[in-house]
């Protein structure tokens, strides 16, 4: 699509054959006078993931792929897609995010207007019910660190989830809006700026590499935005499904680089915030035979394959509420809807690909872009897989 594209938009896979040609397709149908390449850097697939997508697409101009022979983790993946990049911009992409009719456009046409330019997102929804959104990136606290890395989160009840900031911007603003950081997954960039920082930092193999490299970006005297005009659906996390248990330490290892790197003694601390949290969880296995977590799950509802309904008490004065729902008790990655009435049923396609957790919602009371009462919250614990369909097939 031309000798200087628009947009070189960097893929990584890794084992993604169920999700890359709708994705692809996606950006295909998005693009309108947009031009663009795709960069796709495969991470050592075993499900014929470069085969299919280059059976698709190999044919056109505008495909690249590059095959590696081991898994470089998402950033050095990442880093490898931009040094191969013609764009003035560059989309870093998750394979199981597929943008909106439009959305090429519209990120290009935003980021114009926008001064002092660093990074950006587009409006991203859970699943192709287009009505839960995922938030952007927030600044990464000592607190919510260990609360979320540690057991305390499964003894929670309703005490941290009232702490933590809302994102009434995220729900409802139809203009661009600045925000603290975005994710790796659905990330525009210049590809200068991307260049000049080095990009992902290579010692975060995955996550929190977005966290550095948006801190870098605002610490450069740039800003980060989120643009809702450009849409996108993101089927999150279910390029990992399979690997939820490895991911559960890879995650936390690069929670520990990020602190070391930024606030190293911080990260001295939350090291043996963890490490005494594994120790306690083990003994209490060992001495009491309890399951770390089990004291508290008998009082958390169980979601089942038709759903969960989440019900709260009406609020005088409330014209609707902003219902978020999270892994993380304190909010710092989430979903959120507005919801008129104070139950709902939580359900549809992204529901159903829920991993076997407990997960934690709260509900705001909203009159007009005003809080209008106490926030309500609860959890919900998820066992086994729900998926029952082929969902994962029907994703193509």
């Amino acid at each position: 699509m031309g000798t200087h594209p628009d947009i070189s938009v960097i893929i990584v896979s890794y084992n993604s054959a169920a999700y890359i040609v709708r994705c692809i397709e996606s950006l295909v149908a998005a693009s309108e006078d947009v031009q663009f390449e795709v960069i796709l850097v495969d991470n050592a697939s075993i499900d014929d993931t470069p085969k299919v997508a280059a059976e698709r697409f190999g044919e056109t101009s505008w495909f690249n792929l590059i095959e590696s022979k081991q898994n470089l983790g998402f950033g050095k993946a990442c880093n490898l897609g931009v040094e191969r990049a013609c764009g003035e911009y560059v989309l870093l992409l998750n394979p199981d995010v597929f943008l909106l009719p439009g959305a090429l456009r519209a990120l290009l046409d935003d980021v114009s207007h926008l001064d002092g330019f660093g990074a950006a997102m587009g409006r991203t929804f859970w699943d192709d019910s287009l009505e839960f959104q995922v938030s952007s990136l927030k600044e990464l606290s000592p607190l919510a660190s260990v609360v979320q890395m540690t057991t305390i989160r499964r003894f929670l009840g309703g005490i941290f989830e009232d702490l933590w900031e809302m994102d009434w911007a995220m729900w409802g603003s139809e203009e661009p809006f600045e925000v603290m950081g975005v994710p790796g997954g659905f990330m525009l960039m210049p590809t200068d700026l991307f260049r000049t920082l080095a990009g992902f930092d290579n010692r975060f193999f995955m996550y929190f590499e977005d966290n550095d490299l948006c801190l870098r970006i605002r610490k450069a005297g740039r800003k980060i935005f989120c643009l809702p005009n450009a849409g996108a659906i993101h089927y999150c996390g279910q390029s990992l499904r399979n690997y939820t248990g490895q991911m559960a330490m890879v995650q936390e290892q690069s929670l520990l680089s990020f602190y070391k790197k930024h606030f190293p003694v911080l990260g001295r601390l939350l090291l043996v915030a963890i490490r005494a949290d594994k120790m306690a969880r083990t003994a209490a296995k060992c001495l009491l035979g309890l399951l770390a977590g089990k004291g508290s799950s008998s009082e958390v509802p169980v979601g089942g394959p038709d759903g969960i309904e989440l019900k709260w008490e009406s609020i005088p004065g409330a014209e609707y509420y902003y219902l978020e729902v999270t892994q993380d008790p304190c909010f710092l990655h989430r979903v959120g809807a507005r919801v008129t009435g104070i139950s709902y049923l939580l359900r549809h396609k992204a529901y159903q690909m829920l991993n076997s957790d407990v997960y934690f919602w709260r509900a705001v009371p909203m009159r007009g872009t005003c809080r209008a009462g106490r926030i309500q919250s609860g959890r919900f614990r998820i066992t086994g897989d729900l998926v029952k369909r082929g969902i994962l097939g029907n994703a193509k």
